[in-house]
């Protein structure tokens, strides 16, 4: 069994019991009084033309009738996806044909629909069932990714985002894993494992965070924690318990320095609803932060007009755009007891991307603070490790040890030119910082 195997079979079962007994309901009853909504974003209206018309939404497909191959789908969206990957993907058997005869890959449109998975796979029935064997190791996560898309735009009320608000102070939060942590935070409306890939694929960063700053985290000493790892998150930590403190007097809660969350490289997470980072906030309802969305790529609206975004009284959303080595002294200076970097699938092994990003990793390393960052898969994370090892192994220390994430997204996504390349928002995990030399005596 894979590893993304492992990730969906293993949260599709719900955890029944937990350490709250029987006072649970009612506090999940309390607790979820006020809800965040999301699901405005994803049940849309089709366009006039389609197969819903009028002013008020209604459910255009069925719970029963998800499936619909890609050119024969009610949804326009779909359509056009699929017209996407015959215009820019390729046949695999072509490529394995050519390749292996030429040394040069050469490939036709894949015109052919997949009978099990509806996405358009091969240029012809015939090269589909010369590559049958191969292609079943995909198709049913294809046929998945299928039937979710068309539930996100089906047209009923997905009840899976609208998301609890404050925690309340006596219920624990349990990071365990997705469902732990779901049940713990009172996520009541998630009740399948559909349902838990649609919600683990927009939480996965905002969770990420929280699950790594909090004093209850997944990643410990014996768990992938390192000794100089330990040091930087009790630094962090010492800063949180200090919130904790002063939130009853007044005038030390005017004195507080906010945690600043550097988020390197922003891209999806960055086009992410404002709001949807409250769901951090409520993890460390003491802590005042602002997070910083950094990238060539971090756009905060269409029109660019909005650098800062005030999301409640003790969260704020900045962002910037452009490269954080051009940037840097508009943040300096740094803290490592209030600052913390995050890079979300950064690439930074990637042929194309790996000299642009040294130059960053150079000044990162400089401040001092932890840094944290994310693979898409196995091969992937190993590949970003293995650059950084070559390139700044002997001033930095590791914080983290290259783990699987159990807060990555339920959700697999296959790239439009090649079906069979898969990615797993946030699956792995590792952290580093510069190396500190301590003064010994002689």
């Amino acid at each position: 069994m894979s590893a993304g195997q492992g990730f969906v079979l293993g949260c599709a079962r719900r955890v029944s019991t937990t350490g709250l007994g029987k006072r649970m309901p009612k506090l999940a009853e309390r607790s979820t009084r006020r809800l965040i909504s999301l699901k405005s974003l994803f049940a849309r209206p089709p366009p006039a033309g389609d197969a819903a018309v009028g002013s008020k939404q209604r459910v255009v497909i069925k719970q029963d009738d998800l499936f619909h191959p890609l050119s024969k789908s009610p949804i326009k969206e779909m359509r056009q996806k699929g017209l996407l990957i015959q215009e820019h993907g390729c046949c695999p058997t072509c490529v394995h044909e050519t390749l292996g005869s030429t040394g040069q890959a050469a490939t036709r449109e894949p015109m052919f629909e997949c009978p099990g998975c509806g996405y358009p796979t091969h240029c012809s029935a015939e090269h589909w069932a010369a590559d049958k064997s191969r292609h079943s190791e995909q198709c049913g996560y294809l046929r998945e990714s299928n039937e979710d898309e068309h539930d996100l735009r089906s047209g009923r009320t997905l009840r899976e985002f609208e998301f609890p608000s404050a925690q309340l102070a006596e219920v624990v939060v349990n990071f365990k894993s997705w469902d732990t942590f779901l049940y713990t935070r009172s996520f009541t409306n998630v009740g399948s494992a559909r349902a838990m890939r649609h919600v683990s694929k927009v939480l996965t960063y905002p969770v990420t965070i929280g699950a790594t700053l909090h004093q209850y985290s997944p990643f410990t000493l014996g768990s992938g924690l390192t000794p100089e790892g330990l040091k930087s998150m009790t630094a962090l930590r010492t800063t949180i318990k200090e919130h904790e403190l002063a939130r009853s007097e007044k005038e030390l809660q005017m004195q507080q320095t906010p945690l600043r969350i550097f988020i390197l490289g922003a891209r999806a997470e960055a086009m992410l609803p404002p709001h949807l980072y409250l769901q951090l906030s409520y993890l460390l309802p003491s802590s005042s932060m602002m997070v910083y969305f950094v990238g060539p790529e971090s756009i905060p609206t269409a029109d660019e007009t909005r650098s800062t975004i005030a999301v409640s009284p003790r969260l704020a959303l900045k962002y910037h755009k452009g490269y954080f080595h051009d940037v840097i002294w508009n943040f300096a200076p740094f803290d490592p007891f209030t600052d913390v970097f995050f890079l979300f699938s950064p690439g930074l092994g990637h042929p194309k991307g790996r000299a642009g990003w040294q130059p960053t990793i150079e000044k990162l390393l400089e401040t001092k603070c932890p840094i944290f960052a994310t693979g898409f898969h196995q091969a992937d994370m190993d590949n970003d490790v293995a650059a950084l090892t070559e390139d700044f192994g002997g001033v930095m220390d590791w914080l983290l040890k290259p783990q699987g994430n159990p807060f990555a997204s339920l959700k697999r996504d296959f790239g439009i030119r090649n079906l069979s390349e898969w990615a797993i928002a946030n699956w792995g995990i590792y952290g580093f910082r510069g190396k500190r030399y301590e003064v010994q005596r002689k």
